[in-house]
């Protein structure tokens, strides 16, 4: 297990050849032959005879070293057939291709390089048809690509993905792609990294013909279609020949402004622009040298690096070392709480055909949320995100309670009332009370302790924290939370819920704020509001580092009351020294009425505002600060080396199992830029040496482990790096 996700930097540099599907190889020792393609001849319905060559490498097909020298080696066997007329190429287990076979990154390729076997396809001088069932991705969509025609069945889908990763084609799919159905649509395809569905794919001109039916079904009607493709001039179906039509004047550089803004900060969509711009004025060989250019100085980048990571770490939160507990039974489910939490987490869970059953004692509130849920469905339905039949069938499995009786057959209850241990009890109370033996007890809560909860029930093994982050039907992150008590089995269960219910689903250790809010919540914008630093400086360093909002803006959308009015209450308050405090104490509250750090008008644009900051020059008045013009990089180091700290800090207390999870937390719970990889890959890339030397410079104490790693010369995915996590993890939690 990689202790950082992340795999050594022989299979990473071999991975950016892929994006679940990758597009360009070159040779290597000490692949295995794994997979091959299966060849076979058949009649046409005009008594063509076709071979065809079938793609096997269960699951889903991938390139690998067997795949590729099958194909070559068949393709080659086809053309020497004086008898074949056409060649039908299509993928078996109800998949084209799903591009590389990642399994063989870390020790080598062997076989054709991709590129060169899908040339070699394109110039075939016998007609070659892609028959596309399933997935066509990455590498698999630019061998089909390659191929002169292509037929795909209605279930099937086409897409170029690799900008997820940071990178871009590299197997000519930049070129051939504008060629065929021109630079416009091929920008969108690319930078975009969605593939699409056979309908749309049909409609934009990547495949020649859709079918209904079975593989049986495609493949026969593929045959029969390279059989009347006999004897077609065959120039016009090689991409390569020709150069792609140039788009109006102003396209290319009207979408590298939509791609700067929809993938704000992101190299790949701006350097696949590049090549398709290549594919308009110049030959295809000049074009793919573009290519290989980009795709060489994307290669090796920092972006292409962390994004690759967030491919790994994602997939890997999921998983719980050592969890050999089977979850239990996930039908349906019991909300409490009929706010915008808990009317999201009802979303999520009827989405994916949970019966819920939403409670709230007070009518009203339920009434009112049950509305908004509607309201939300509405707007998507509105929009076509969404049809009327999906609105209908999802409010049907939500059933609206107020009396707790209701919930006694749910295989999982999710507590969603807001932060107030006194009330969360008396819930947990009820609940252990009605629920059935084995439910699963959940708090939504964001920082509270889950033993305290769970000490109130005869089960505190049933109890576990599902922490989601609003809006809940929106963000992806959900961090199960697990107890001292919590057993295997509801963890095990926990994990399973929120892959149903599509989260990105990470197990924590119980603390305060858990993972997200814990180590974002020590980030340096307060003390740097009141130290001289005013809030424009502060968000604009945060935005080009790549955050959508920067801290300031956030505290204002989130509503300086929440913060303020705590503070106030307790009298911890003080106004004339706190920057927060100020600005409640002027009434200044946010977005919610048009002042806060910023002004805000009537459509919530907000800009500088005098008052606010000569407010914010009172404090450093009072306090003795002057104003400080620090660099962005100054900015961005005491906004997030402390949360780097607070990293290592959860790691050597055993509340993260992973330094990645700690990375997937903050980048699906606070929008951390998933190109920087999280705030731990970002240390990596900065030095763990240098991140030390600047926390002790800032004068902030470092954290053990962080001093260990420097000293011992640890990478976060060395072996004793991982050992010592490891330990931290086990020794605070017991055995699953």
């Amino acid at each position: 297990r990689f202790g950082s996700a992340f795999p050594p930097a022989p299979a990473r540099r071999l991975l950016f050849f892929s994006v679940c599907c990758s597009s360009a190889f070159w040779p290597g020792p000490g692949a295995a032959m794994k997979g091959a393609v299966q060849y076979e001849k058949r009649s046409a319905a005009g008594g063509a005879c076709v071979a065809v060559l079938t793609m096997d490498h269960a699951p889903v097909n991938a390139l690998s070293a067997g795949v590729r020298t099958g194909l070559d080696e068949r393709l080659k066997e086809a053309l020497a057939d004086g008898g074949v007329q056409a060649i039908v190429v299509t993928g078996a287990h109800g998949a084209f291709c799903a591009g590389a076979d990642i399994s063989e990154f870390a020790s080598g390729m062997a076989g054709p390089p991709l590129p060169v076997v899908i040339a070699n396809i394109e110039a075939s001088s016998k007609p070659v048809v892609a028959a596309i069932d399933g997935v066509s991705l990455g590498g698999g969509c630019e061998v089909a690509l390659g191929c002169h025609f292509r037929v795909a069945s209605g279930r099937s889908a086409a897409g170029l993905p690799e900008v997820n990763l940071g990178i871009l084609p590299g197997a000519g799919g930049t070129q051939r792609l504008p060629r065929l159905i021109g630079a416009d649509p091929s920008i969108d395809f690319m930078c975009s990294g969605v593939p699409l569905p056979a309908a749309q794919a049909a409609k934009v001109g990547i495949y020649d013909t859709v079918v209904d039916g079975d593989n049986a079904a495609l493949v026969k009607a593929a045959v029969d279609f390279a059989g009347e493709k006999v004897g077609t001039d065959l120039g016009p179906r090689r991409l390569s020949t020709f150069t792609a039509k140039a788009p109006a004047a102003d396209v290319f550089k009207a979408k590298r402004a939509q791609y700067e803004k929809l993938r704000k900060g992101e190299l790949a969509p701006q350097a696949i622009i590049t090549c398709i711009e290549a594919a308009t004025d110049r030959p295809f060989d000049q074009g793919m040298g573009v290519e290989g250019k980009e795709f060489g100085k994307l290669l090796m980048g920092d972006q292409a690096r962390a994004l690759q990571y967030m491919f790994f770490a994602e997939r890997q939160c999921s998983k719980v070392p050592g969890l050999t507990a089977k979850p239990g039974p996930l039908d349906s489910v019991g909300i409490i709480g009929a706010g915008l939490m808990g009317g999201g987490i009802a979303m999520c869970c009827a989405e994916v055909g949970m019966k819920v059953t939403l409670l709230d004692i007070d009518q009203a509130n339920l009434e009112r949320g049950m509305g908004v849920i509607k309201k939300n469905y509405a707007r998507s339905v509105e929009r076509k995100s969404k049809t009327q039949a999906q609105m209908d069938k999802y409010m049907s499995l939500i059933t609206p309670a107020s009396e707790y009786s209701a919930l006694a057959q749910c295989d999982i209850v999710v507590e969603a009332v807001f932060e107030n241990m006194d009330l969360k009890k008396k819930i947990f109370a009820s609940l252990d009370a009605v629920c059935k033996p084995g439910c699963v007890l959940a708090s939504n809560t964001s920082r509270l302790n889950i033993d305290a909860i769970a000490s109130v029930t005869k089960r505190p093994q049933d109890v576990i924290g599902c922490h989601f982050f609003s809006p809940a039907n929106v963000m992806r992150l959900l961090e199960n939370v697990r107890g001292t008590k919590t057993s295997p089995g509801t963890i095990a269960t926990a994990m399973a819920f929120g892959t149903k219910i599509k989260k990105v689903t990470c197990l924590v250790g119980n603390c305060d704020g858990f993972i997200a809010n814990r180590v974002m919540g020590v980030s340096g914008a307060g003390e740097m509001l009141n130290r001289g630093v005013m809030p424009h400086q502060i968000d604009g360093a945060s935005e080009a580092y790549g955050m959508r909002m920067g801290p300031i803006r956030m505290y204002d959308l989130v509503g300086l009351d929440l913060f303020g009015r705590e503070r106030a209450n307790s009298g911890a308050a003080n106004p004339a020294k706190h920057a927060f405090d100020a600005m409640y104490a002027a009434k200044r509250f946010g977005q919610k009425n048009g002042k806060g750090f910023y002004k805000y008008d009537e459509k919530l644009r907000c800009t500088r505002d005098p008052e606010a900051e000569a407010i914010i020059e009172g404090i450093w008045k009072n306090i003795g600060e002057a104003p400080k013009n620090l660099s962005e990089e100054e900015i961005v180091d005491k906004l997030y080396l402390p949360v780097v700290n607070e990293g290592f800090k959860c790691l050597e207390e055993g509340m993260a199992s992973r330094p990645s999870d700690i990375d997937v937390c903050c980048v699906f719970g606070y929008n951390w830029p998933r190109y920087r990889g999280g705030p731990m890959q970002w240390a990596t890339a900065v030095g763990l040496p240098k991140v030390l030397e600047k926390l002790e410079a800032m004068g902030l104490k470092p954290a053990e482990l962080l001093k260990e790693c420097v000293k011992n010369n640890w990478r976060l995915n060395s072996k004793d790096f991982v050992k010592r996590i490891d330990q931290a993890w086990s020794g605070r939690w017991s055995k699953l």
